[in-house]
Formats: C-alpha cells, structure tokens, sequence
C-alpha cells in the first residue's frame, strides 16, 4: 500500500457502535438487506431520524458474504483529495488489494486528475468476486461541486459489484433521477424513519419509562411526528415527571421548539460537573479521554465518558475499545449553543487552544489548524499551516483557501509565504484574477526585493498557462529563471512548464536544458516521483537526437530509482518501454520482449509526463515478435492492443491503425496495408516518429505529398532541432524516392554514418527490399560496408522468410469476393467446427498462418465472425 498518511483519523473508519436500549427498526433492516440489487443506496432525512443507527445494526446483522466500509465524514472533508483520500482509504482497508496505486497516485504530490486516479480504482474493483459497499455516513458536510462531480463518474463507472451508501440530511446533487429511472436507487427517506406507534412502545419501555396508555402515546407520537431524537428526549425527560399527561400536553410545537424545550429539560437533570463536561467538550467532533483531560484541566475524562455513555445520553463511541467517541450531531450543536450562552469569548478561545495544542502534540495537525483558527489565534494557525508536513499534503487545495480565508487579510499579509499559499490555492480552484489581486499587493512590496519578484513571476507564469496564454507564460517564466536562487523549488515548476510550451511549439532544443534544470531541482531537494518523469523525458529527447546510449542509461537509472517505490514504479513503465524501442531498433530483439513485458507488468496507470497507455505497450511488443519470426504471439499482443485502445480519441485509433498496417507489410498482404493507411487518412490523422518510418512513408504517398520539396523541408527542420533519429529516417526517404541515383547513394550515406552511431538497425531494415538495391551501391562505393553488407544480409533474409510463409498460402484472386483454394479448404474446415489452432494442427501450418486466413476469409466474403460466414458460403454455394 502506498505511504501511509498519518493526518488521516482511524475512527472515521469504525462503524458506530449500537447503543444498548436500541428498538429493531425490522422492516427498514429488511429493505437493506437487499441492497446488493441496487447500485446507490440513499438514506436522506433531518438531523435525529436514526439515519446512522439504522446502518450501524444492518452492518452488525449483514450476511457474511458482502463486504462493508464505512466512512464517517465532517467538515475538513469537503476538500476534493482530502475527501477521495479517505473515501479510497477505507476501501483499502477493507480490501487490501484494491486502491494501492490510487492512493498512491493521489498522495504523489503530482496534478493527476480525479477521475484518472478514479479509473484505476475501478478497475481494481472489478477484480473483488464478492459484493462491495461503502457507506458514507453524514454526507451533507460535503458541499463541493468538484466532488459531486467526480462522484457522479465514480457512480456511473463503478462495477456491478459495487454499492455506494450514501446517508444524509438532504438529497445531494448527484444523478439521482437516473438511477431511480433505471431502478437502481434504494430510497430511505424521512417517512420512512419516523418511529411508528409500536416502535414508540418499544423505546419507552427501553428507555424505562413507565407504561403508558394508548392515548398518551398516539399523542405523543403524532406530536413528535416519529421524529427519533424528540423521542428519546422527551423520555429522558418524563423519566422524573409525575404528572405526564400535563408534560406530554405541553409536548407540542415545531422540532425547534420541541429541541430546545427538551434540551434544557435534559440538560437542567444533570449534575453541575457533568453540564460544565458537556458544554466545555462540545468544541470537538471526537472525544477521547486524554484529549477531554487537556481541554477541560482534569483528570477523570474516562470515567465521564464512560458515565455518559451508560447512561445512553446521546454519546456514541467511535471503536469497540471505546477510546473514541462522538456527540449525536443534534446534540452537539444544542450543546455548543448554550456553550456561547454560557461561557465568555476568551473562555471559549481558551479551549480550542487546549485542542490545538492538543492535537499537534498528536500529530493531527489538520485538527490543530481548525481549533487554533477558531481560537482566532492567527500566528499560531499560520505557524501550523507552514510546517513542511501541512504544505506537502495541502499546498494548492482548497482545504488550504479555506483555511486562509478565516484569517484577517491583514494577519495573512503578514507573512509573505502565507500569501503565496494563497495566491496558489486561489490558483488551483481557478480564481485567477483573485490571485492576480493578491500578486499586484505583492508588487508593491517587491520593489527591491529581486528574489520576491522571482516568485511573483513564477506564479503569474502558471496562471498564464492556466489560461493558455503563452506569450505571457514564456515572458512571465523567463523573468522568474533570471531572479529566483538555483535551489528554490520555483525553479522546477517554472521550467518544467516552459519546457512543456517548448515542447508543443517544436523548440526541442530549447526545451531539454530546462527539463534537465527542473529534473535537478526536484533530485536535489529529494522529490524523486517529481523528478523520475523528468529523467524518462529528457531519455526520449537522447533518443530524438541520436544519442542512444545516453538513452539506455537514463532508463536504467529511472528504473533504479524506482525500486520499492510504487508510484515510481508506474512511471517507470515508461522507461521500460523505451528500453524496449530502442534494443528493437538496435535488433537486440530478446532484450526488446523483455523489457516490453516488463512494461506491461509494471504498467499501473498513466504516465503523468506522457499519454503512455497499455495498448502501445502492446503495439511494439507485436512488432518485436513479428521480427522474432513468431508471427502467433505478435498477432495475439495487436488482438490485446485491439481490445484496449481507446476508439474514441482519433490519434489512438490511428496509432493503432498505422502498426496493423506494419504487421501487414510485413507478412508481405498489400491489401490490407492498403486498407489500414487509408484508414489513418479518414480519421484525418497525422503518424508521429512513433510509427515505423516505412509506414510513414507509405502514408505519405498515398497522402500524395511524398515529393523531394517536402522532405527537404522536413530535413531542414530536424536538422535545425538536431534531432539526428528523425533526420536519418527522412534521408531514407529522400534516398528511396530520388530520381538521381547520385542523390539517393548521397542521402542514403548520411543515413548510415547515423544510423551506424545509434548502433539501429531495424530503423534501417524495416523499409525492405525496396531498399536492397541502394544499399548494394552503398558497399559497392564503400560507404559503411560491413554496416550495410549487415543491413542487407538482414532485409534479404526477411524477404525469404516472408516468401516462405506466403508460400504456405495458395496465391489468391486480387478480386474481392474470390476465394482461393487453400481460403475454401478453410472455409469449409470452419464449416465443420473446427477452431483455429485444429484447423492449423490439420493443415500442418502454424497458428498464425491459421489466423491470418481465416481472416482473409472473413474479409473477402464481408462478414465478421464464424457464423455468417458459414451462412454467406451457403448463399454463395461455397460450401
């Protein structure tokens, strides 16, 4: 699991304890029951309506097959990863397999989305056999549109084995609506909680209070409306009464009323040392004994607590031991009312400073900063928001604005790293021009102070690619990097993203030396997950300009890096992949597979530097293969590829598109070559140098602008940026297409020396034998000889190879629609049931082979799968 963070409290995890005294609510327990056959669970009603207690008891009486995780949830929850943090947490402490990496992901300090780290939860639960439900208890705290947001993802993805509980005051804005529709939403409302008569009965006699006629407790009843908590006051109240039928006539108003009527009846019983505990203890939203000690000055907490909880006066403890324990929300709030009553300004900022220091002895700093802002003590909550601790978890958050915007702007003013806090949580929920306020304050300051004005460039610099206004990021970026010292952590944010603009604007060169200044930033100061991306970029970039060598050894040092580090761990699949490109190119085709399987095996989640997905894995572990000679696997690895690539985002569809369209060049099928470059133009997409270069080229002549104008000017551009990988491939090109044999022995000779520098040879080799006779002239006229005797030794071996395997299919009609004899063999060996790998153990011919006509089969009669073949060959009088 990843790091554990230690700000997070146990006790939100705990189920409530049923109280002793407890009424059945059977029917409603019931109805849960038979939650498995519902996706979203919603029991919304007002504050004492038992919402917590009824999930508490179904949770205790639940049948052992299904698996439950509870969250209770406050205030400090309403901040987007504060919110996910324990919402995946409790899922992971329940099912230790599922939510590693997205914990993981979400504590990495790193911008992953959400819904990004949302998708690797959902996949890990489609993993759990047995039925999941996570309850979320007191979910009305939660008011952030970005949560219901990405709850409403999590909701409309997560598996059918997974049900989320949702308990709350007041129906939330979530899709609510369609999963009703759909019949998919269980309902627990209000109606449904009230106590009825006999269940009044039940209480009463529970609660020890004497019997009473059937009169009186309809009348008590209808006027408490079945409302729980009302309930349960007015009979701690009437435990004392002699003259009830008096007490239960005066019982009458709204819940208001009847709250704080019954709450001063319940409070005014009380001994003095106990009302002074319960107002005093108020302030919290949990209590423990040592923590009740230091805030009231004594020491008989434990026996308080445990007093309180015998006596069932609406207290609830928190885990088995009783450690831990909570006021019902009603009642707290009744409590904290009469506490500002009460009690003097000062008194009560006394006591949440006890909290506060409290609490940061504990190490539950989050808790600390809450009761020292509402001891309106700012140095002290400004002092805790700046430990390193606090920043590394809430840096940009809005847990952080919420904080700040407690504290006088003039306090906040006071201390410059303060503001920046600010002015980044301002950034971070996309109040720019608030923070663009807060930066011209911070101009004025600044005159003199060149490092301040580093700082306020930088951020002014981020709110400019926020805004995708990139002169200003590059203006703003520019001035930071001239006045900010080599060791502050601005450097590696400004120049991580002036590299970034450099990169989409093509100015690679530019854009190395800052990526390489950010990578050493965040290595120097101990941010290894920040830097690792960096390392693996500035690898991709070696490989761009021919530098092969320095490539392999920053892969390797990435994937040292990442060893027992999880997040680095998926980051590093990256790297692995890489590795893998480059020994394909250099023909070291065994180490090639490993490391691509190395790369499927680590593959965790998407790279946060590059759009790396499991599908590409896929695609160039099917090339090795199909290099390998081992035409099954690499068929099997474009099958695996087909069923991951995202179809609905055009650049997938067409990467995939161009390495089908390699597979089929290189089992010698034109036609089909044909069909899948074709396909690439009508998704109206271009090939990156992630493509094969034979691909590209192909492309670009049925593109029609394969022309000697246009490859000169792409040469031009790539020797500019010195990107010698892409260079050398365009020489190829102007080499094959020349019409001077001078020229293309020309082009072709500075291919080589490059090529011969990166030790590549596929890059060269997989452009066939249309190369062959070129590469003859080159040793001929004693340009590279062993190099190129080696590259074409290489493409005419190949060439044999794919004769043979074409070899073992029949030659068939070029026309569509006509089979050839081997293909009607086939046809009919389908006809009698056989599968793929029998049809191959029949026909004496490998499984790919096998494959690949069936295929062709399918293509030519126009159908998709087994079963209308063999009904369109019947048509057709083929069989």
């Amino acid at each position: 699991m990843g790091e554990v963070d230690t700000s997070l409290l146990k006790t939100k995890f705990y189920v409530p304890v049923t109280s002793p005294g407890l009424v059945t609510r059977t029917e409603l327990l019931e109805r849960l029951q038979d939650c498995v056959n519902f996706r979203l669970i919603l029991v919304s009603a007002p504050a004492g309506f038992g919402k917590t207690t009824l999930l508490s008891e179904w949770i205790h009486q639940k049948q052992p097959t299904i698996h439950v995780a509870w969250v209770s949830l406050d205030e400090g929850d309403n901040e987007p990863r504060r919110f996910w943090d324990y919402f995946i947490s409790t899922i992971n402490n329940t099912e230790s397999t599922v939510g590693e990496t997205s914990l993981t992901l979400l504590r990495s300090g790193q911008q992953i989305s959400i819904e990004s780290i949302l998708t690797s939860l959902i996949n890990d639960l489609t993993a759990v056999s047995s039925d999941f439900v996570l309850v979320m208890d007191d979910f009305h705290f939660i008011q952030s549109p970005i949560i219901y947001q990405n709850l409403t993802f999590f909701l409309e993805h997560m598996p059918p084995g997974m049900h989320l509980v949702i308990s709350t005051r007041a129906d939330p804005p979530l899709p609510i609506s369609r999963f009703r529709g759909k019949g998919t939403l269980l309902e627990i409302g209000a109606d449904n909680l009230r106590f009825s008569r006999e269940e009044t009965v039940s209480l009463f006699v529970e609660m020890g209070i004497q019997p009473l006629s059937d009169k009186l407790i309809d009348a008590m009843n209808t006027k408490a409306e079945g409302w729980v908590a009302g309930l349960k006051m007015a009979a701690l109240s009437m435990r004392d009464k002699e003259d009830l039928d008096t007490f239960i006539t005066d019982f009458t108003g709204s819940q208001r009323f009847i709250t704080d009527y019954l709450f001063e009846e319940v409070l005014e019983q009380q001994l003095d040392k106990v009302r002074t505990f319960l107002l005093q203890t108020s302030i919290l939203n949990r209590l423990s004994y040592p923590l009740c000690n230091a805030v009231c000055g004594r020491e008989d907490s434990e026996d308080m607590l445990l007093q309180l909880d015998n006596a069932n006066l609406f207290i609830f403890p928190l885990d088995d031991s009783r450690q831990w324990y909570r006021y019902h929300h009603l009642f707290r709030d009744l409590l904290l009312h009469q506490l500002e009553k009460g009690f003097g300004d000062d008194e009560i900022k006394e006591l949440h400073l006890k909290a506060s220091v409290w609490f940061e002895d504990n190490n539950l700093l989050d808790d600390a900063i809450n009761h020292a802002l509402a001891a309106k003590n700012w140095e002290r909550a400004m002092d805790l928001i700046s430990k390193p601790e606090v920043q590394a978890r809430m840096a940009a958050s809005q847990a952080m604005l919420n904080w700040l915007e407690q504290i006088p702007v003039e306090e906040v003013r006071s201390r410059t790293s303060i503001c920046f806090n600010f002015v980044y949580g301002l950034i971070g929920t996309g109040r720019h021009d608030d923070a663009e306020t807060w930066l011209t304050y911070l101009d004025e300051i600044a005159e003199t102070d060149t490092h301040l004005q580093g700082r306020i460039a930088t951020a002014r610099s981020v709110i400019a690619g926020g805004r995708n206004d990139y002169p200003r990021l590059e203006e703003n970026a520019r001035k930071a990097l001239s006045l900010l010292h080599e060791d502050d952590y601005e450097v590696g944010i400004v120049s991580g993203a002036l590299a970034g603009l450099y990169m989409a604007q093509q100015r690679f060169m530019e854009a190395e030396p800052l990526y390489k200044r950010t990578y050493e930033s965040f290595l120097k100061m101990g941010y290894i997950s920040h830097a690792i991306p960096l390392l693996i970029r500035l690898g991709f970039m070696q490989i761009w300009k021919g530098e092969w060598n320095q490539a392999v050894d920053m892969f390797n040092q990435a994937i040292k890096f990442s060893e027992g580090d999880s997040i680095i761990n998926t980051q590093v699949s990256f790297a692995h992949l890489l590795l893998g490109c480059v020994q394909y190119q250099r023909d070291e085709l065994e180490k090639a597979a490993y490391h691509q399987e190395k790369a499927r095996e680590s593959f965790k989640f998407s790279s946060t530097i590059d759009s790396l997905t499991p599908d590409s894995i896929y695609l160039h572990l099917a090339i090795t293969k199909a290099a390998m000679g081992d035409m099954e696997s690499a068929l099997e690895a474009m099958k695996q590829a087909d069923e991951l690539v995202d179809y609905s985002y055009p650049p997938k569809e067409a990467l995939n598109a161009a390495f089908h369209a390699f597979i089929a060049l290189n089992q010698g099928e034109n036609d089909s070559v044909s069909r899948w470059i074709d396909k690439i133009i009508k998704l109206e997409q271009s090939i990156s140098f992630e493509v094969p270069g034979s691909v590209q080229h192909l492309y670009d002549i049925r593109k029609g602008r394969i022309t000697e104008s246009y490859l000169s000017k792409e040469y031009e551009l790539r020797v500019r940026q010195r990107l010698n990988s892409h260079v050398k491939l365009i020489r190829i090109r102007q080499a094959l297409i020349s019409k001077q044999l001078s020229k293309s022995i020309e082009f072709l000779a500075e291919a080589l020396v490059l090529a011969k520098q990166e030790g590549n040879i596929r890059g060269i080799t997989d452009f066939g034998i249309s190369l062959a006779p070129l590469l003859r002239r080159a040793i001929l006229n004693d340009i590279e000889p062993v190099y190129a005797r080696k590259l074409l030794d290489t493409i005419v071996e190949e060439e044999h190879q794919r004769k043979i395997r074409q070899s073992e299919i029949l030659p068939s009609s070029s026309t569509p629609g006509v089979l050839s004899k081997r293909e009607t063999e086939i046809l009919r060996l389908i006809a009698d049931g056989l599968s793929n790998q029998e049809i191959a153990g029949r026909l004496f011919i490998t499984l790919g082979t096998a494959k690949t006509h069936v295929r062709h089969v399918f293509d030519k009669l126009g159908v998709n799968d087994r079963r209308r073949a063999i009904a369109k060959a019947r048509d057709l009088n083929l069989i």
